[in-house]
């Protein structure tokens, strides 16, 4: 049987709550995990991490991973005092990480400079940089499949491979309809190295993030791939402009009814 966790971001709460408001909620809602989304600089500070800790003991909710804020880390810049900033503000937040027994960071990357290949050089040294500084403190640091940031297909995952990049990755599932990706293949291609799940549905002609089951993603694809690379972590429910949290409990009543239609089905195919 396959049976994650469902777990929430609390990018979804965002921008209408504060995320360790954001985190209180998902705990009372009863999500036994989350990813917590950092969101300004203040959240990036020790004190902020014993906020976030004594709000997750509170609640008895564990965190999964944290979500950096792209613009805080360009850990690629050619300008040291940039650099040097980003370096500081990543090594402060594995402490946080530490402190709330995450077991990873979800990063975005690069979002332009694609086609510069000194660009790239340069982001690829900064991700094996952060993902060795990650490693040294129990951490996965983990690149995110975006639609405008540079891991979108099976074939940049096969790169990172070839360059020996240590990074793992989280599969986002609206960012590969929007980027018309397959999702399997993406999910197939990070294989073991797969860390994070975030869940929204996606529809060309609809907003972005949607709620499970309102979009046209092929969810039964979608777990048969995450079973088949023996995914073993959380599904982060990872939404956007949630207005009720009746919302967040109707995707996690759709993705629960699919597990149970998926197992079903493996079973009758087993017998």
């Amino acid at each position: 049987m396959y049976q994650p966790e469902i777990g929430v971001s609390t990018a979804a709460l965002y921008p209408t709550h504060l995320t360790e408001d954001a985190l209180t909620i998902a705990g009372e809602l009863g999500f036994p995990v989350a990813e917590v989304f950092l969101q300004t600089r203040e959240e990036y500070t020790p004190a902020f991490g014993k906020t976030l800790d004594e709000r997750r003991r509170a609640v008895g909710m564990r965190v999964h991973s944290l979500h950096l804020h792209n613009d805080f880390f360009e850990l690629w810049s050619p300008y040291p005092r940039m650099l040097a900033e980003a370096r500081e503000r990543f090594l402060q937040t594995l402490e946080i990480a530490n402190r709330l027994e995450a077991q990873a960071l979800t990063w975005h990357g690069i979002r332009f400079g694609f086609k510069n290949p000194a660009f790239v050089g340069r982001f690829l040294e900064s991700a094996t940089w952060a993902a060795e500084q990650a490693g040294a403190v129990g951490v996965t640091l983990c690149l995110e499949n975006v639609s405008w940031c540079y891991l979108r297909t099976p074939e940049q995952i096969r790169t990172l491979e070839e360059h020996h990049i240590p990074v793992s990755f989280t599969f986002d599932s609206f960012q590969a309809g929007e980027t018309s990706t397959d999702p399997t293949a993406l999910i197939l291609a990070m294989n073991s190295r797969l860390v994070t799940v975030h869940l929204a549905d996606y529809d060309p002609a609809g907003p972005r993030h949607l709620p499970l089951g309102t979009g046209i993603l092929d969810w039964p694809s979608i777990l048969r791939a995450l079973d088949t690379v023996s995914y073993n972590g959380p599904l982060i429910i990872e939404l956007a402009g949630v207005e009720s949290v009746e919302t967040l409990q109707a995707s996690r009543a759709f993705i629960m009814q699919q597990l149970a239609d998926y197992n079903s089905v493996m079973v009758n195919n087993a017998g």
